[in-house]
């Protein structure tokens, strides 16, 4: 993670993306602005975070590891959205974990200097409340169309939305879980893609073939 201290910059986020519509005090004091590379991690995954994050740009994937070492694809973040919400609430107090796809440039929200004010804060809370029921609306969503398309069409879609500079790196056991499919069926289907030209495989990584 590395803080964003250029002052140009920082006056272009705030005026693009500014803060003060979600809170009905000066959130800035307890704001910096940090961005997260590919793969690096927002939230540690076991950890309680001393910090809400808003999405401003950039993508991420929520996961969730088990006791057996699989790991599980929970979602997907698309800015702009909150991260850590759920903590914050008290909903959870360990974190699952939240790593950046592409790179992610975030607000981040020392919560430990503003938990009583964010808790108490009418304008914010209710946003939250709009935002937390929107993504429920959206999970829905995206369940209802994993059991509506065909496979190969519900991996592209998983291609396009976790690749980074055309480069697709997801692991093909976590894939197959949350796509809901067979480990077999989903080599198939991508071996299938590399047949028609529309991928290349390349070592471990898998890259969009330019036409």
């Amino acid at each position: 993670m590395n803080v964003i201290h250029q002052n140009e910059l920082l006056k272009e986020y705030y005026n693009h993306f500014p803060l003060s519509d979600y809170f009905s005090f000066d959130i800035c004091p307890y704001t910096s602005i940090v961005k997260f590379d590919s793969a690096e991690n927002i939230l540690c995954e076991g950890e309680k975070p001393d910090s809400l994050y808003y999405l401003i740009s950039g993508r991420a994937k929520l996961f969730l590891s088990h006791e057996n070492g699989r790991i599980s694809l929970i979602n997907f973040l698309n800015a702009p959205c909150f991260v850590g919400e759920m903590e914050l609430l008290g909903a959870q107090e360990a974190a699952n974990g939240v790593t950046a796809i592409t790179p992610c440039i975030c607000y981040k929200i020392l919560i430990n200097k503003c938990r009583d004010k964010l808790l108490n804060d009418t304008k914010f809370l209710r946003y939250l409340c709009l935002f937390l029921s929107q993504k429920a609306i959206g999970n829905t969503d995206n369940y209802s169309k994993n059991q509506s398309y065909p496979l190969e069409v519900r991996l592209a879609n998983f291609i396009l939305l976790t690749s980074s500079n055309k480069m697709y790196r997801e692991k093909h056991t976590e894939v197959a879980d949350f796509l809901g499919v067979t480990y077999r069926h989903l080599l198939y289907v991508l071996a299938n893609f590399v047949k028609r030209g529309y991928l290349k495989k390349l070592n471990r990584v898998i890259i969009f073939k330019t036409q």
